[in-house]
């Protein structure tokens, strides 16, 4: 990559030039800002308290050929389980004898290979599934006169105040035709912060030296995002009709309310979400492949769960309905709180109607993110995620499993398959490897030929089924990449789920940790390493052991020197992603648009201009009268939080 440069015309002062990588971002920034009307153009309701319409994103034509995909991916699975499964391939079956502990230990083998091929089919099951039950909603004309709060927080030992304030004008210019006010949850009660917010003209709020909302746990559990957003609420969720939260370090569109708060007619809707995407993939290596791996999510699995009935309220991008969420307690104590806190919308009841309240997911990009950057913060997302999924597996009080209706039980249920199964299989196959290295002993003796063919046919109508899905990606450039940074990188993050797991099975604690951003990024050390190191060490020591015993089986030699890649690879790369970060500096772009020069086309890079092609919201449709707020029946008359003091 080139670095950026400054020339200097005549008689004017020096000038940034952007580098191919920062040129590449701004690209996707603009393909991103086109994708926010994805879910089509809105209609005006029929009535006040208009439903929410979905639609399916395949129609006849992609069911069917979804449906070949499916027998064929299915069927070569359940093929080769079966081939697998054969008598005559048992240890110590009808052809091969055996006995002793020999016998054991390959028996167990061949068990734990069978587990891992079962799961990997139903993995293959569980995106399908997702992909037939696909919808989007239908857009709905927003109500207007409503009370807004739009939020967004900051750790200032985490979190540049420059990467806030940019989020903060921009949340300043969303349109919408009603009352918004602009607040940021402060929790350091920072004063350059407080100085800032005054500079932009929003609202500050902060619990620190509040001991009432910085408790140990339960619903203002201290340095965690669900204690601090649920203080805000303590205080001032009961001005709102509807409040809307990005990240600090995600820019929203200016049409972030208009296309969602439409939905929001329905009475029954306690949240609406909208997709998480990254703007900095070009930044580096890790940023890219943290990008791709939103993808799936964004296209299939996230439109899936409106066909289930049960999308998932993630943490950034998302609005709610604050009637819904004081029924609840507000956000949920755990360390992925959009998670448990969906789980617990999901299975409580609207009292106004008398049915279950129910989320919303719109594929239109409304905000613009940041993706990790380095390493270590990418691991510390990564651990974070998968550990409070095994959280919620693990304590029935969280996952709510006997509460929730069957269609979303088995959303979930799906929905929270991915980080056991990649740690369950990656265990497992490791073991399995490491029995022959080190014993010799086989789990199975099949012709290698045949094994090849069928277990290759698997993996390409699995990749062909990938590749079609892509398809339905939210933006075009994600319909053309094939999406091989984020398959290297959930390799990578493979010893980090397994450490997951672990610490959750043996029930130690994780802490809550903000994902870095901006120049506090959390930079790279051996210690960053550890589990890879680790990782590679045992692989290394496996083959060792199998050249000296003469273990010469070649697959398993193969499993085990990508066992020993995975583990190396990610501190290799990070070292020499860091000689050419040293030998090709790039300015920091947040910093550069602070003061930005005339003309400096590196303006665009943080911050996205108003390029939206969304049309003035009051103009262009004559939205029909309402005789009463859509809101009044399902606000409770009493206000719980009433007995707490105000914090302005």
């Amino acid at each position: 990559m080139t670095a950026t440069r400054h020339t200097r015309d005549k008689g004017q002062a020096a000038q940034p030039q952007v580098s191919i990588r920062q040129r590449r971002n701004v690209a996707i920034r603009k393909a991103y800002v086109e994708c926010a009307e994805t879910a089509g153009p809105p209609i005006a309701p029929d009535r006040a308290d208009q439903t929410v319409l979905f639609r399916p994103i395949l129609g006849t034509g992609g069911r069917l050929i979804l449906t070949l995909f499916t027998l064929a991916s299915a069927g070569s699975s359940l093929y080769f389980l079966g081939w697998l499964l054969l008598p005559d391939h048992v240890p110590g079956g009808v052809v091969q004898g055996g006995s002793g502990w020999q016998l054991v230990i390959a028996r167990l083998s061949y068990i734990l290979m069978i587990i891992v091929e079962l799961i990997r089919f139903l993995q293959s099951v569980t995106v399908i599934a997702f992909a037939y039950f696909a919808k989007d909603p239908v857009p709905m004309d927003p109500p207007i006169g409503l009370r807004v709060a739009l939020l967004t927080t900051i750790v200032p030992a985490k979190e540049p105040i420059e990467v806030a304030e940019r989020t903060l004008r921009k949340m300043k210019q969303v349109l919408y035709a009603g009352k918004v006010d602009v607040w940021i949850l402060d929790e350091g009660d920072d004063p350059a912060v407080k100085a800032m917010a005054a500079r932009i003209g929003v609202r500050h709020f902060s619990r620190k030296g509040r001991p009432e909302y910085n408790q140990p746990a339960g619903e203002f559990r201290a340095k965690t995002k669900s204690g601090n957003h649920n203080a805000w609420r303590a205080e001032h969720e009961h001005d709102y009709d509807v409040v809307a939260n990005v990240d600090p370090d995600h820019v929203p569109m200016q049409s972030f309310l208009e296309r969602t708060v439409g939905y929001f007619r329905d009475p029954d809707v306690a949240f609406v979400v909208s997709p998480q995407v990254y703007g900095n993939m070009y930044q580096n290596w890790v940023a890219h492949g943290a990008s791709v791996q939103q993808y799936l999510f964004n296209g299939i699995i996230a439109r899936g769960g409106n066909g289930m009935d049960a999308p998932l309220l993630t943490g950034t991008g998302h609005l709610y309905r604050p009637a819904a969420m004081r029924q609840i307690g507000g956000y949920q104590d755990s360390i992925i709180e959009g998670h448990v806190t969906s789980i617990k919308l999901h299975t409580a009841t609207n009292p106004a109607t008398g049915n279950l309240w129910k989320g919303v997911y719109t594929p239109d990009v409304l905000a613009i993110g940041e993706g990790p950057t380095s390493w270590a913060d990418y691991f510390n997302q990564q651990k974070r995620w998968a550990y409070g999924v095994w959280e919620i597996l693990l304590r029935p009080d969280l996952r709510k499993s006997d509460q929730l209706p069957l269609k979303r039980r088995w959303q979930y249920r799906l929905l929270q398959f991915y980080y056991p199964s990649v740690a369950v299989s990656l265990l497992l196959g490791n073991i399995a490897t490491a029995v022959y290295l080190l014993t010799g002993v086989s789990s199975v003796k099949l012709a290698g030929g045949t094994w090849i063919s069928l277990w290759g046919l698997t993996l390409v109508t699995w990749f062909g089924l990938l590749l079609w899905l892509r398809r339905y990606n939210v933006a075009p450039h994600e319909r053309e990449e094939v999406g091989m940074p984020g398959m290297g990188l959930a390799l990578f993050a493979g010893p980090i789920y397994v450490a997951a797991g672990t610490a959750a099975l043996l029930r130690r604690k994780l802490a809550f940790v903000v994902t870095a951003k901006g120049k506090l990024r959390t930079t790279e050390s051996l210690g960053t390493f550890k589990l890879h190191f680790m990782w590679a060490a045992i692989a290394a020591a496996l083959l060792a052991a199998s050249f000296l015993g003469h273990h010469d089986f070649t697959l398993l030699r193969i499993w085990a020197g990508l066992t020993l890649a995975t583990g190396l690879a990610p501190p290799v790369a990070a070292m020499l992603s860091s000689i050419v970060a040293r030998r090709h500096p790039e300015p920091d772009a947040v910093e550069q648009i602070r003061h930005p020069q005339p003309g400096d086309p590196t303006a665009i890079l943080p911050v996205i201009r108003d390029h939206t092609p969304y049309r003035q919201p009051s103009v262009p449709r004559q939205r029909a009268p309402y005789a009463s707020d859509p809101y009044a029946a399902a606000q409770p008359s009493a206000e719980p939080y009433a007995h707490r003091g105000r914090h302005r």
